[in-house]
């Protein structure tokens, strides 16, 4: 009987290892799959990243400082330096519909 080739057993064990790490991350690739994050996966390693943060960009108003000159929080971004696009301005919140005063 021949012994198998070194190929064939580098096959066996990357399908091993990649079976192992499959069972291993199942319970967050579940998760994450129905939060609808991006899954990247290699044999050792599973990312995730939401797709929300594509919708995050710098806030113009504080140069994405979170300050504003006077030295207080900006009120565009709340202090964080960057806006979500996908939100309606502070100044249009579903309270104030038109942007008008309450």
């Amino acid at each position: 009987m021949r012994a198998p080739s070194l190929m064939w057993l580098r096959m066996r064990i990357v399908a091993l290892l990649w079976r192992v790490g499959e069972e291993a991350f199942a319970e967050i690739d579940a998760f994450a799959w129905v939060q609808r994050w991006e899954i990247r996966r290699t044999w050792h390693t599973h990312t995730y990243r939401d797709p929300r943060f594509d919708a995050l960009t710098p806030c113009r108003v504080c140069s994405a400082k979170g300050r504003c000159p006077t030295g207080l929080p900006c009120r565009r971004c709340r202090g964080t330096g960057r806006v979500n696009v996908l939100e309606t301005p502070a100044s249009r919140r579903p309270e104030h519909p038109s942007g008008g005063r309450a």
